[in-house]
């Protein structure tokens, strides 16, 4: 989850003959931070399937739980905070299969200071995390540039420097991706991989907007300018390099984008702001989710619309409400062609869906969860996770622990879960 406009991601051959004698040191360093390790099961065999996810070779469907700080609190605080444990505990009480991490930082300064100041000790950290995770028989996605801009900040750079294969930034993702992947890619609590979060909720706004003024910023770096517009272009670059980057070494889990919804005008932009059909939408899912083998979207109640666009194939006006919009997401995965084959196989993941106590009122708030949820059933969602578990900095809205009075969503979840164990 991240601010949206109101109106609403060992040495590659390409990079071998362009690097310094000090990057090709960094990079080497690399390979032995990466070192795998391993954990007392055998690695998960967690897959994207035939328009379905696998896990040890059966198709796989479940609703996991967003714990986006739980290891940033771990090593943000040198250790101390081990309260993570205790919430892991819960999630296996409450039979929830697996949790979406931040799995560095948010902004620049902690950043430094917990990965690129010391990152032997942060893959210390991260392996007593990963290992606890494995022992409670939970799986994790880790989102390694959850703020994707704060590492443009760090190198120096602009956000599109995100689009340059060659710039600092994009060195920098390759060296984090080989360290990350070469170290997990056999752990047993893994589960897949994601990009960013939401890196592409600005991206296809007209030039003359300026999406730079979204951006997030640390206090500390420099103000945002028209040089930091970023374009589709920007993301999909990155994207691809990204799932090149796991891909030379993980040959199986998933690869996630951790896109937000498409704008739902984004078919017409950016020369115009007519409203997308379910097949437009559709295809722009399609677009965004680039050569990842899944197809990701985050989804929450103002996200819904009035309606959606009407086209040849959708001539009249369909209700934006959350059940139509998965509906139109799910045709995309499931569409056959002649031969009845899938046309684009890839499952979708709702990376983030959920409800606010603060912007919606208790009530109505848990009405519309139970709504959603009842969606994701009824249309056999493949994988979702809800916003957030034991999230302090959003206690008042989103956070859902076992004490507060959004215990019931836990207790859904439990329902789904074991609704969706009985599925073939």
């Amino acid at each position: 989850m991240t601010c949206r406009l109101a109106s609403h991601s060992l040495l590659s051959p390409h990079l071998a003959a362009n690097i310094s004698m000090k990057t090709l040191k960094k990079l080497l360093l690399s390979a032995v931070l990466g070192v795998a390790v391993s954990a007392t099961a055998s690695a998960a065999d967690f897959k994207a399937g035939y328009g379905v996810f696998q896990l040890n070779g059966a198709n796989f469907y479940g609703v996991g739980v967003n714990y986006q700080d739980a290891f940033t609190r771990y090593v943000q605080s040198n250790g101390k905070d081990v309260t993570w444990k205790a919430g892991l505990a819960t999630l296996k009480a409450y039979n929830i299969p697996f949790i979406r991490i931040n799995a560095i930082g948010f902004w620049p300064d902690d950043i430094q200071k917990s990965y690129v100041s010391n990152p032997t000790l942060f893959y210390s950290r991260l392996d007593d995390f990963m290992k606890e995770c494995a022992a409670q028989n939970i799986g994790v996605i880790l989102d390694v540039f959850w703020n994707f801009p704060a590492f443009s900040d760090m190198n120096g750079e602009h956000v599109p420097a995100w689009g340059n294969a060659n710039s600092k930034t994009r060195v920098m993702m390759r060296k984090i991706t080989t360290e990350m992947v070469t170290r997990y890619k056999d752990h047993a609590a893994l589960w897949g991989w994601e990009f960013a979060n939401e890196a592409t909720a600005l991206m296809d706004l007209p030039a003359s907007i300026n999406n730079y003024q979204w951006i997030p910023r640390a206090s500390t770096a420099p103000a945002r300018t028209a040089a930091d517009n970023f374009t589709v272009d920007t993301i999909m670059n990155a994207l691809a390099d990204f799932t090149a980057t796991v891909r030379a070494i993980d040959k199986s889990h998933p690869i996630f984008s951790g896109n937000d919804h498409p704008r739902y005008n984004a078919y017409h932009l950016p020369s115009k702001w007519d409203q997308d059909s379910p097949s437009q939408f559709a295809s722009i899912l399609t677009r965004d989710n680039n050569v990842a083998d899944t197809v990701s979207l985050h989804l929450y109640p103002y996200g819904e619309m009035a309606g959606f666009g009407v086209d040849a194939a959708s001539p009249s006006v369909v209700a934006g409400n959350f059940n139509n919009i998965i509906i139109a997401a799910l045709t995309r995965s499931r569409q056959t062609d002649s031969k009845g084959k899938l046309i684009d196989p890839r499952p979708l993941f709702i990376g983030e869906f959920g409800t606010s106590d603060k912007d919606l009122g208790a009530d109505v708030a848990k009405t519309k969860f139970y709504e959603m949820t009842s969606t994701i059933i009824a249309n056999r969602v493949p994988l979702s996770a809800v916003w957030v578990f034991d999230w302090a900095a959003q206690e008042g809205s989103y956070s859902i622990t076992p004490t507060n009075s959004r215990k019931y969503q836990l207790d859904r979840l439990k329902e789904m879960n074991t609704v969706m164990r009985g599925w073939k």
